[in-house]
């Protein structure tokens, strides 16, 4: 995909991180790994499919303010866009990409 083909509006950063993810309106959070992340969403691999229109709450799972990336940590309320599981079926993995309802400011 060249550069005129691309859709997204802010830059993608690379960040292989835990985080953890919950359903509205639940307080069961789900472990993840974050895979990349932008100033209106983010991608993470998770072992659960998780539904496209479902609305998240994301969080890093190890909350230090004072690290690098740390408007990450304040959690997120997002919407799924895609999830999509991996080429091996004998390995239970999806790839989910959210945005963000807030966009993250500078």
């Amino acid at each position: 995909m060249n550069k005129k083909d691309e859709r997204r509006v802010f830059e993608r950063h690379d960040l292989d991180a835990p985080v953890i993810y919950a359903y509205h309106n639940t307080d069961q959070f789900i472990q993840a790994v974050m895979c990349n992340y932008s100033k209106d969403g983010m991608c993470f691999k998770t072992p659960d499919e998780v539904n496209p229109g479902s609305d998240i709450y994301i969080m890093m799972e190890n909350y230090t303010p004072d690290s690098i990336h740390a408007e990450l940590y304040e959690g997120y309320f997002a919407e799924v866009k895609w999830c999509r599981q991996r080429t091996e079926p004998e390995v239970p993995e999806y790839k989910v990409g959210v945005k963000y309802y807030k966009t993250v400011i500078d």
